[in-house]
């Protein structure tokens, strides 16, 4: 039996879980898993009620991200998996994700009045610039978020 495998790819699931891994598998999950806990691609395509040349498919379609997210739940409900999606944000989470966007939406406006400034020759010290950008800051907090998402 081969416990090592399952056990490499067990870690592996648990790494993305914990958001410690964002990469894909190399391999693809659909081929990482059925060697893991030593289904071949027989068994798997009779359990799906496939060829194995459509199972070999599946595979092959997963490492260039061609497959439906439906193929990948049938594929797992027959390996006895389940398949999780969702999106996780690049910032630690949708808040600091959210405050990011709402501060770099500050700057973009406070850059647009800034050249209007400079063309009459006011520019702001820096207390100002920055009592501003946490007025405009606050300011956008109160507006719907999906302003955030406009182009300047």
């Amino acid at each position: 039996m081969k416990i090592l495998s399952y056990h490499q790819l067990d870690d592996q699931i648990h790494a993305f879980v914990n958001g410690q891994r964002q990469d894909r598998i190399p391999a693809g999950w659909i081929h990482s898993t059925r060697t893991a806990i030593g289904m071949t691609l027989q068994q798997l395509a009779s359990r799906l009620g496939l060829s194995v040349p459509a199972v070999k498919k599946f595979e092959q379609r997963e490492q260039v991200e061609a497959i439906s997210l439906g193929s990948l739940r049938k594929v797992a409900q027959a390996m006895d998996m389940e398949l999780v999606y969702y999106f996780k944000p690049q910032a630690n989470s949708l808040e600091a994700m959210m405050e990011a966007r709402i501060e770099m939406r500050a700057k973009e406006l406070m850059a647009l009045s800034h050249q209007a400034m400079l063309l009459e020759n006011q520019v702001p010290d820096k207390k100002n610039q920055e009592r501003e950008l946490m007025r405009l800051i606050s300011e956008i907090r109160q507006q719907k978020l999906s302003s955030l998402w406009e182009q300047v």
